[in-house]
């Protein structure tokens, strides 16, 4: 797989990248049979089975910085300054798709993104999952347990989640509109429907 990200040297996240796909494969293969040669015999291998070289990845956590008005989605570089890697060959189409539109989204909203230097704003992280049946879940990875309620009020599809964690996280998803009886003695009174 070509990557514009890995030969301008903004990602180095893809270890093997410029290794010939089939030579990878062939690594592996070979680890594997010596690590568990001992433990399963020679006629139980079968012919290895793998997926795309590209397109595969549906889920993608990803460090948001930049600004308020322009976030990027991606990782962190040296600086602790955000790279957008919101085109990322990993990505399958679907995902890749949500990236694009979430960014109009995230600044539409106004969260700030998190400022690792400065330790300043409140938007980390984004960790966006896409489904085979079109579906999206996103979570925002908050500073502060007390944004959640203002960036759930402006984002209309957008409610926080029943449990909370030590971060505050929000998810996108029209239909989780109540809290099962189960989980609602843990819920805040402003999470309740």
């Amino acid at each position: 797989m070509q990557c514009d990200y890995y030969d301008a040297d903004l990602c180095r996240s893809c270890t093997l990248m410029g290794q010939p796909y089939a030579l990878q494969l062939r690594d592996l293969e070979r680890h594997v049979r010596e690590t568990l040669g001992g433990l399963v015999a020679e006629s139980a291998w079968q012919q290895t089975a793998f997926g795309p070289e590209s397109h595969f990845r549906n889920k993608a956590k990803l460090v948001v910085g930049g600004t308020r008005d322009e976030p990027t989605f991606g990782i962190l570089d040296g600086d602790q300054q955000g790279v957008d890697l919101r085109r990322c060959g990993l990505y399958e189409p679907g995902l890749h798709d949500a990236l694009q539109t979430l960014t109009e989204q995230v600044a539409r909203i106004g969260l700030v993104p998190y400022d690792v230097p400065r330790r300043t704003g409140e938007l980390k992280h984004l960790v966006v999952t896409h489904a085979p049946t079109g579906a999206l879940m996103v979570r925002f990875v908050l500073r502060s347990p007390g944004s959640s309620a203002a960036s759930g009020a402006r984002c209309p599809t957008c409610r926080p989640r029943c449990r909370r964690s030590r971060s505050s996280r929000s998810t996108c998803s029209p239909r989780t509109r109540r809290c099962s009886r189960a989980r609602r003695r843990s819920c805040s009174p402003s999470t309740r429907r």
